[in-house]
């Protein structure tokens, strides 16, 4: 089963663990560093959590069925959703997307649970809220350009590349990354596609965005 809502107050601590563990994973830290990183993290999850309702961070709970028995319900990723210029972040990564254009990012999914379609379904949770939130219908992402996977997902999703980093990049000791975007349908069509995968799913039974 996976639920997948918008992040509560008390859900914060722990939506910032998971936050930092991947980026200290991402960025090649040690482990010493996941403290430091949380602390940050977390200042910045407070800072986007006063943006609501033009941001929200979305979380997902994974619960596995073991031979008809439940496991313990888990965190198993999160995700942030922009959707106007007044949630916009002020120091988004580069090549820039469009300040009044909805933007989808940080998306982490727990390492044990990965390759099990919980970052599918986070994306196509994240366009359904927007779709019911505002009314602007392209939306962006960053994806680096190792990142061979969620490019992968994020193409089949239906995301082209719009820009990408220059190589001069390279001299800040980034990762080069693609800027991405997609036209999405009308509301309706969105929510039925999204209803219709979940319907489809025997382990992936219920979504409240």
């Amino acid at each position: 089963m996976l639920l997948i809502r918008v992040m509560q107050e008390q859900e914060m601590d722990m939506t910032v663990e998971l936050l930092a563990e991947s980026f200290a994973e991402s960025m090649l830290l040690p482990k010493a560093y996941v403290k430091l990183l949380a602390f940050l993290v977390k200042q910045y999850l407070i800072e986007r959590r006063a943006m609501m309702p033009h941001a929200a961070t979305l979380i997902a709970f994974h619960r596995r069925d073991t031979d008809g028995e439940l496991e313990d319900i888990q965190l198993a990723g999160t995700v942030e959703v922009t959707f106007d210029k007044l949630g916009a972040n002020s120091s988004p990564p580069t090549p820039t997307p469009p300040k009044d254009a909805p933007y989808i990012c940080n998306m982490t999914v727990k390492k044990s649970l990965r390759r099990q379609g919980i970052g599918w379904h986070l994306l196509k949770a994240s366009e359904e809220l927007i779709s019911q939130m505002s009314l602007a219908r392209e939306v962006y992402l960053h994806c680096r350009m190792i990142d061979s996977a969620p490019l992968n997902m994020y193409s089949k999703a239906g995301y082209s590349i719009f820009k990408t980093d220059s190589v001069l990049i390279l001299l800040t000791f980034q990762r080069r990354k693609h800027l991405m975007y997609k036209q999405l349908p009308p509301a309706i069509n969105i929510i039925a596609e999204t209803n219709s995968l979940y319907d489809d799913d025997k382990n992936l039974a219920q979504t409240d965005v």
